[in-house]
Order: structure tokens, then C-alpha cells, then sequence
């Protein structure tokens, strides 16, 4: 610091001493304050403009410790220099442990006065630039917090928009596929409404066996769709009353390759198509397309099957009305570890999943 721009406050009730300071310092270019000390100092402190102040110890009026606890409670990047007449080490021990910079003994010598004084100034010029940088350092870090709030703000308003327009597509997803399994029933006039009820069977039974949205989301339009590969077998087959023929049958087996191959195609449509393409895998491996067993087979699948045996025996056919809940359970049960998962079949009986296709009670 430029001692130019340097204000010492001396405090001493002896005139002679302050003079001597003074005069020392007036030649080396500072401004000096002066002051006897006495009660009215506090009120000189804190009208007085100065960047450092020395200061007597012993004092008549006010001892010169009380008046380094004040600068340093009110003016913390002052730094204090103690004067002291005593050659007591524990006194100056005591001032540097309340918050002095240094102490001077008297009589004082102008090379140690003007050292300790220069030391004392780049101390404060440290201290002063250590809390500018405490500050920016604030300052920043309030900019950067603003900055992260309002991203997050714009973030989340993009997030909701993306949120709102994937709500929107997949109600529309849902509608389509809904269209397509209607369509595909429309050629199955034993399948009326097979679908939807498919629906909420697989959702239901999904969510009891701890799938997350995503696995929810992939069941709702597997289940939908699994039979769409059913566009590319005659309707005479499919609405055959009697047994299949061989080719028949093969021709039939091949609706789950049939609809994969149609989804495969579709961007998001992949994993519903290896779901859709499994659905008549049988739990031992002597289901179709692949052979898969076991839990080679996608869980999706696997609950999809449990829940298609379900329908076709609750369902009411032309020749048949639909069976009883005990003869179903009794029959799933029965197929449970051959053409059905037993942990499925267990779960949709415990949780009553087939109450989700009841029509409610007026």
C-alpha cells in the first residue's frame, strides 16, 4: 500500500511520545492521527478514518487492551501495534493472543517502528485482498446459483413439454394399437374384446409382479398387439370350428413371427415384438415359435401367456359358456411348470388379477 494513503492513529496519554511517533512518521510520507486516549476514544474511532493505529498499553484513563478488543471487533482488517513501556514477555504475549499485530517496546526505536509498520500494512493489504476474494467468491457463487436456478426452471418446463407431448403420443399409440387389435379381432369372431381385456389382465399382473413403467408400458402394447400377426392367417382358419390340419396348424403357429416381423420395423416397437413373438413359448420348451424355456422366456411373456389361457377359458364361446373361476383356477394350476410359469399363475390367483375384467356391480 502506498503510505502516501496511509492513516496511523496513535493512542498514548503521553504527549512527548506521541510527538516522537509523529514526527518519525510524518517524514516517511504517512498521516497521523493523534489522541491522548481517555473515554472518549471509541467515539474518535469511530468517526476517524485510519488504516492502522498504535497504541499504548498502559493508560490512565482506559487500558490500551480495551481499545485493541474494540478496533478488532469493529474495524477487522486493521491492524494494531501495542507500545509498551513493561519488559513483562507475559504482556506481550497477552496483547498478540487478544488480536495485536505486533508490540514496541519504549523507548521506541524509529527502524523497529518503521518495520513493524511496514509488516503491518502488507498484512493488511492482505487481509483486505482476502476479502475481496471472500466476496467475488460469494458473489460468484450467488451468479452461478441464479444461473443453475434458472436452468433448472427452463429444464423443468422443457421436461413437463416433453412430458405433455409423450402423454400425448403414446394416447395416441394406445388408440392406434387399440384400432389395430380391433381390427385384428374383427377377422376372429371369437375374439371379440379379447384384447382390451388382455390389457388390463397384463397391467394388472405386470404392476403385482414389480415391473417398473417402462415394463408396464411394453406389456400394455404387447398385450394388445400379440396376436397381430393373425393379419396374414385366412380367416377361414381362424374361424374354423373343428380341429386344425396340419398345415393349418402350421400356418397358425406362424402369427407370432408374422406380427414380430411387422413390429420390428417400427421405431420403440422392438422390445414389444420380443415380447409378442414369445407369448406362446411354453414354460417346459415345447411351446412355439422358439422353443424358449424357462425364463429364457421374456417376463412379459410369460404373464401374457397366464393371462391368455385365462381369458380364452373365462370368455364365452359358441359352443361353450365361459367356465367357472375354480375350473379355470384348477385348470391353470394343472398346466403350471408345463405350458405356464407356476410363480404367474400363483400370483394371479393370490392377487386376484381377473377381477380386473369384471364388470363392476350396479
Amino acid at each position: 500500500m502506498d503510505s502516501l494513503k496511509t492513516n496511523i492513529f496513535i493512542i498514548d496519554d503521553e504527549e512527548p511520545i506521541r510527538k516522537v511517533l509523529s514526527t518519525h512518521l510524518t517524514k516517511e510520507g504517512y498521516n497521523v492521527i493523534q489522541s491522548s486516549g481517555g473515554k472518549g476514544i471509541f467515539d474518535s474511532l469511530k468517526a476517524g478514518t485510519f488504516d492502522m493505529v498504535i497504541c499504548d498499553i498502559k493508560m490512565p484513563d482506559i487500558e490500551g487492551t480495551l481499545i485493541l478488543e474494540f478496533i478488532r471487533d469493529n474495524f477487522d482488517t486493521v491492524p494494531v501495534i501495542m507500545l509498551t513501556g513493561l519488559t513483562d514477555v507475559a504482556v506481550a504475549v497477552d496483547v498478540m493472543r487478544r488480536g495485536a499485530f505486533d508490540y514496541i517496546m519504549k523507548p521506541v526505536k524509529k527502524e523497529d517502528l518503521l518495520n513493524a509498520i511496514r509488516k503491518a500494512m502488507m498484512h493488511r493489504g492482505l487481509l483486505i485482498r482476502n476479502r475481496q476474494l471472500e466476496k467475488e467468491n460469494r458473489d460468484y457463487q450467488l451468479f452461478l446459483e441464479e444461473k443453475v436456478h434458472e436452468r433448472t426452471k427452463e429444464l423443468d418446463t422443457k421436461t413437463r413439454a416433453l412430458e405433455d407431448a409423450y402423454l400425448v403420443v403414446k394416447s395416441m399409440n394406445i388408440q392406434f394399437a387399440t384400432a389395430l387389435a380391433e381390427f385384428i379381432e374383427a377377422k376372429d369372431r371369437h375374439t371379440r374384446g379379447h384384447c382390451n381385456r388382455m390389457r388390463r389382465l397384463c397391467v394388472e399382473l405386470g404392476t403385482a409382479a414389480g415391473m417398473n413403467d417402462r415394463e408396464i408400458e411394453t406389456i400394455e402394447y404387447a398385450s394388445l398387439l400379440h396376436d397381430l400377426g393373425k393379419v396374414g392367417v385366412n380367416e377361414e382358419i381362424l374361424n374354423k370350428e373343428g380341429p386344425l390340419t396340419e398345415e393349418e396348424s402350421r400356418r397358425m403357429k406362424a402369427h407370432p413371427e408374422i406380427g414380430e416381423k411387422i413390429l420390428m420395423g417400427i421405431p420403440l416397437m422392438e422390445d414389444v415384438a420380443k415380447v409378442m413373438v414369445a407369448h406362446h413359448e411354453n414354460y417346459d420348451g415345447s411351446g412355439y415359435p422358439r422353443g424358449l424355456r424357462g425364463e429364457a422366456i421374456p417376463l412379459s411373456a410369460r404373464i401374457i401367456a397366464v393371462a391368455d389361457i385365462y381369458d380364452a377359458m373365462a370368455s364365452d364361446r359358441p359352443y361353450r359358456k365361459g367356465l367357472p373361476l375354480e375350473v379355470i383356477s384348477a385348470e391353470m394350476r394343472k398346466v403350471a411348470g408345463t405350458q405356464l410359469d407356476p410363480a404367474i399363475v400363483e400370483l394371479f390367483i393370490e392377487k386376484k388379477i381377473y377381477n380386473a375384467t369384471m364388470e363392476p356391480q350396479v
